[in-house]
């Protein structure tokens, strides 16, 4: 009985063990109800909800958008500051859950909005700027300054929204082959070819022509990397679109809008689910909700839930390892609100249950050990 028992204790243990993980939140510091330290570290239990506030930076503006190295050894973060706008990088003591800031450097275009890394660069979008950036990165954490820049020009049908090239979001193909950048202000994709450790890292191949004042935001793929799904903000669509080659093409376009919301909106962030069955998108504003989708045997979609996120102008969002949470960062109500995840149906329900945090925009999952 006793070797039962402790069979019994370990399973136990394991799984609650296996619950337990940590939450990097990047924020806004220039909110004038509420004040920000920048990045927040939380540990965070997946089964109890329970969270406990280990670090956050100060001194740090606007660090909107963050994000780990494949490594885990560090985190890179953007600072939006106007042409002060700056990346930053900061190791990850992982024993005391704290950022040690290791570089700061200087963006070739104004206010970063999403960046992303592998072991050799740290590619950087420009929403003001509509620009790319190129930083090398180094095996201690630090990093160049803008190695390769990438400036776009243009205008949009949309007079307040797409007066100039807005670059909202650069992501790789899952190859590693390609880096995909959206631009809000002239609806496009542009896909560049990855030269890894080459002099040209990025070298452009195609482009493509999203719906005109659709506003291209944020993308994302599929393992395979032959289709990928796109999240329009200005026009509040989401658009299946191929991949083949470094060529795209539309293969199915469904709306994100209830019949109450006609007007005032802004479509956000997409996830797929882990296991590729299905999709969720924000929208904020008057809409303020996130849209469920199944995905069908082509690939193509099917909307089968949009509920309410509780909260006020939701931006990113993330589905937790153990799949059964969706963590939204509602900007305007200073909360991260927890909703339980089906993993059979994909429908999400709220647990009523929150994290506050100061203007929250961008939310990481960092599991420990791996």
């Amino acid at each position: 009985m006793k070797i039962w028992n402790s069979f019994i204790f370990s399973i136990f243990f394991m799984v609650n063990l296996s619950a337990q993980n940590t939450i990097i939140v990047g924020t806004y510091t220039n909110s004038e109800k509420c004040n920000s330290g920048g990045i927040y570290v939380f540990d965070f239990d997946e089964n109890t909800y329970k969270y406990n506030l280990k670090y956050h930076t100060e001194n740090i503006i606007n660090p909107s958008f963050v994000n780990l190295s494949p490594d885990k050894k560090f985190l890179f973060s953007v600072n939006e500051n106007g042409d002060k706008s700056t990346v930053t990088s900061f190791t990850i003591d992982e024993a005391n859950g704290t950022l040690i800031k290791k570089d700061e450097r200087k963006t070739q275009g104004e206010d970063p909005c999403f960046l992303i890394s592998d072991d050799q660069n740290l590619i950087v979008a420009n929403y003001s700027g509509g620009s790319i950036n190129v930083f090398k990165r180094y095996a201690d954490g630090k990093l160049s300054d803008v190695f390769q820049n990438i400036k776009f020009e243009g205008v949009g049908v949309n007079p307040k929204r797409q007066e100039k090239s807005h670059i909202h979001q650069v992501q790789f193909s899952p190859d590693g082959r390609y880096v995909l950048a959206n631009d809000l202000g002239l609806d496009k994709i542009y896909v560049f070819k990855y030269n890894k450790s080459g002099d040209k890292v990025l070298e452009k191949v195609n482009e493509y022509d999203a719906k005109k004042g659709s506003g291209p935001r944020h993308i994302a793929f599929n393992k395979s990397g032959n289709l990928f799904y796109l999240v329009q903000e200005l026009s509040g669509d989401l658009s299946v679109l191929s991949f083949d080659d470094g060529k795209i093409k539309l293969i199915q376009e469904e709306t994100l809008l209830s019949r109450k919301v006609r007007f005032n909106f802004r479509a956000a962030d997409i996830h797929l689910s882990d296991n590729e069955k299905f999709l969720y998108v924000t929208n904020r504003d008057d809409a303020d909700d996130i849209t469920t989708f199944k995905i069908l045997e082509d690939g193509k979609v099917k909307r089968i839930q949009q509920i309410k996120t509780t909260g006020r102008n939701p931006r990113n969002f993330a589905i937790s390892p153990n799949n059964k949470l969706v963590l939204i960062a509602n900007q305007d109500t200073n909360r991260i609100n927890i909703f339980s995840r089906d993993m059979e149906s994909g429908e999400l329900a709220p647990t009523n249950k929150s994290i506050p945090v100061c203007t929250p925009v961008n939310i990481i999952f960092y599991e420990k050990g791996k």
